[in-house]
């Protein structure tokens, strides 16, 4: 039967690449990304959204990149929500960022999560492990804060490509996890399909970052997707 979840996306391709076939088995669920901000115009572009063939300099990268997001979402019947926070490439005085300090971030993004699960009915949260990107692991941080202090059922997803990349970096999340009090186990109850052209479709809506990911993308949706229940020890 599907359920209501609530997936923490570190930025706005990551749940296409890491949990679409999981949120297509569960529609009426949401995607919550973290840093889906930035200036509304970029100038001069970031090597990354330079590389993409897609921005013009000035471009409101984000906002045509939320809109993305939206569609990709409508796919698979579920909810896009956006958070304030800038992506990493931004927060620099290049463009104008006056947002939270590094030391800062992390305490402010798991108390609006905290206070996004207070606001959202869902059966369970899904936060990433935090592999390959700095935002990742602040996203993976904040979401233990959130599981600490959660009673209800709270799931981790590794994140992909990442996850087939870098094998070491996932079993030195885990270790942290264990740390942290925190097991993973399986859940027979998460019961999707590995449908390749539903997941091919639905990043495809993520049309700025097809360039940048290519084969990295394909490497993706090949790989199934990988999503554990998070239990205390």
């Amino acid at each position: 039967m599907p359920r209501v979840y609530n997936v923490i996306s570190p930025h706005l391709d990551d749940a296409a690449l890491s949990c679409s076939l999981f949120l297509a088995a569960n529609p009426g669920s949401y995607i919550t990304t973290i840093f889906a901000n930035g200036p509304s115009s970029v100038r001069p572009l970031t090597r990354w959204d330079r590389n993409a063939h897609y921005f013009s300099d000035g471009a409101d990268v984000m906002g045509v990149r939320r809109e993305e997001d939206r569609r990709a979402a409508a796919l698979i019947q579920v909810t896009a929500r956006h958070l304030s926070f800038w992506d990493r490439q931004y927060r620099n005085d290049r463009y104008g960022y006056d947002g939270f300090t590094e030391e800062d971030l992390l305490k402010a993004v798991a108390e609006d999560l905290v206070q996004q699960h207070d606001e959202l009915t869902a059966d369970g949260w899904v936060i990433p492990l935090g592999l390959g990107h700095p935002d990742h692991r602040l996203a993976a941080d904040a979401g233990l804060i959130l599981a600490e202090r959660e009673r209800g059922h709270v799931y981790l997803y590794e994140e992909l490509p990442y996850a087939s990349e870098v094998p070491g970096e996932v079993a030195e999340r885990k270790e942290c996890l264990a740390e942290h009090g925190f097991a993973l186990e399986p859940d027979e109850t998460l019961d999707f399909a590995g449908d390749r052209a539903l997941k091919k479709a639905v990043f495809r809506c993520h049309a700025s970052q097809r360039r940048q990911l290519r084969w990295r993308a394909r490497a993706a949706i090949r790989t199934p997707e990988r999503i554990w229940r998070l239990v205390r020890r």
